[in-house]
C-alpha cells in the first residue's frame, strides 16, 4: 500500500515529537522549582527556629566599663543570629561617652562577640573652676586620667558646666598638646600654662613668663620658626625675651 503523505498525517507526526520534547524540557524546571521551595522552607525554619537565637554575648576590649551591662544594653541577647539589628545595638553602645567604636563577630550557632574600643584619657580641660578629663577627640569622659604627662588647657573666660559626652574644641586641644610636648626641644622652654579663648585661640605661657599667642593650628611650623628666629635676634642684641608675642597674623608678628 502506498504511504500516505497527506498534510494531515504529517502534522500529527510532528505534534507527537514536539510533545515528547516539551516533557523532557519541563523536568529541569520542575526540579528547580522544588529546590527553591525547599530552600525557602529551610530559610523560614532557620529564621524562626530558637536553635539560632543568641544565648551568649561576650564583650572584649573593655577596661573601665562593665561587660554585662554592655551586653544588656546592646539588646542582642535572645535575638535570631539571622536577624540581628546591629545598627541599633551600635547606637545604644556608642551613646556611652567611654565607647569610641564597636564591632561584632558571629560565633555560630548562638554566640556574639562585641569588640569595644574605649576612649583613652588624653588631657585635662579646665573651665568654670572645674577640671575635666578629655580624650584626643576632645570628648569629656566620665572616669579615668591620663597615664603619663598630659597637657592641661584652661578656658579662663568661660564658666559653663560640662558632663560626660560633651566635647571641647578638638583642634585647639591638638594644638595645645603639640605646643606642650614640642616646646622644650624646639624652643628650649617648657610650658607652664595653656589657655584657650574661642575668639583668640591657644596661648602658651612659658617657663620664663613669656606669653605667646599661637591662635589656631594653621601654619604651626612657620609660627614656631618665626618665634625661634625672633628670640635669637633679641638674644644676639642683648635684649631680654619679650613679655608677649602674637603669631596669629603671619609675617605681621607683634611683641612687647
Amino acid at each position: 500500500m502506498p504511504e500516505d503523505r497527506t498534510p494531515r498525517r504529517r502534522f500529527q507526526a510532528k505534534n507527537r515529537n514536539s510533545t515528547r520534547g516539551e516533557r523532557k524540557l519541563r523536568w529541569p524546571w520542575v526540579l528547580a522549582g522544588f529546590s527553591l521551595i525547599l530552600a525557602a522552607g529551610a530559610t523560614y525554619v532557620g529564621l524562626r527556629s530558637p536553635v539560632f537565637d543568641v544565648d551568649t554575648v561576650r564583650v572584649v576590649g573593655i577596661d573601665t566599663l562593665d561587660g554585662a551591662s554592655l551586653a544588656e544594653l546592646s539588646g542582642i541577647q535572645g535575638e535570631s543570629m539571622f536577624r540581628l539589628n546591629l545598627d541599633e545595638a551600635s547606637a545604644n553602645l556608642l551613646a556611652l561617652p567611654q565607647v569610641k567604636s564597636v564591632s561584632y563577630e558571629r560565633d555560630w550557632p548562638k554566640a556574639i562577640t562585641i569588640h569595644i574600643v574605649e576612649r583613652v584619657p588624653y588631657a585635662f580641660w579646665s573651665v568654670g573652676g572645674n577640671e575635666y578629663t578629655v580624650d584626643a577627640d576632645g570628648i569629656v569622659l566620665a572616669v579615668g586620667s591620663p597615664s603619663g604627662p598630659a597637657p592641661r588647657i584652661i578656658e579662663p573666660d568661660a564658666n559653663r558646666i560640662m558632663g560626660p559626652g560633651d566635647q571641647v574644641h578638638p583642634d585647639a586641644l591638638a594644638l595645645a598638646a603639640r605646643i606642650s610636648f614640642e616646646s622644650p626641644k624646639v624652643l628650649g622652654q617648657s610650658v607652664n600654662i595653656l589657655e584657650y579663648r574661642p575668639d583668640i585661640g591657644v596661648t602658651a605661657v612659658f617657663s620664663n613668663g613669656m606669653r605667646v599667642t599661637f591662635g589656631d593650628e594653621r601654619s604651626y611650623e612657620y609660627k614656631v620658626a618665626v618665634l625661634s628666629n625672633l628670640l635669637e635676634q633679641l638674644q644676639a642684641r642683648g635684649v631680654a625675651p619679650p613679655r608677649a608675642v602674637d603669631l596669629r597674623f603671619g609675617e605681621r608678628v607683634t611683641y612687647e
